[in-house]
């Protein structure tokens, strides 16, 4: 059987067309590319199925936060020993109330130490907060 210089033209044509398809070449392993900045670490506290995330906190004194409400019912983040000197208060003495779905913004105490916290509604939901120095 022969075939045509024709043929063997349209069949290079094809392959080169197809490869080119393929977007072959050039340096996949990105060696060349500087790192990009190295970003901070996240600073939200979460609220999800009746309790906080992390439980164990560390941040700067004064620091701003983010509460982020993904559960169903209003938490906020109250101290016990805030609790214990104010019991008719409705807490929030370290982050507001924050309803269902909702973000706030707040700020760290500004007093370096470890903090025992809890939701004012959701006593059993707790956490520690250190505040360096």
């Amino acid at each position: 059987m022969r075939t045509s210089r024709a043929g063997y033209t349209a069949a290079a044509v094809a392959l080169v067309a197809g490869l080119a398809a393929c977007g072959g070449g050039g340096n996949t392993n990105n060696s060349n590319v500087a790192p990009g900045p190295v970003s901070a670490p996240p600073r939200t506290i979460v609220f999800a199925d009746f309790a906080f995330l992390p439980t164990t906190i560390t941040a700067m004194p004064g620091d701003t936060w983010t509460e982020e409400n993904d559960d169903v019912a209003t938490h906020n983040i109250s101290t016990e020993a805030y609790l214990r000197a104010n019991p008719n208060s409705s807490g929030g003495d370290i982050a507001p109330d924050v309803d269902a779905g909702q973000k706030k913004t707040f700020k760290m105490p500004t007093k370096p130490g470890t903090y025992k916290v809890v939701c004012f509604y959701h006593r059993k939901m707790t956490a520690t907060i250190t505040i360096k120095k």
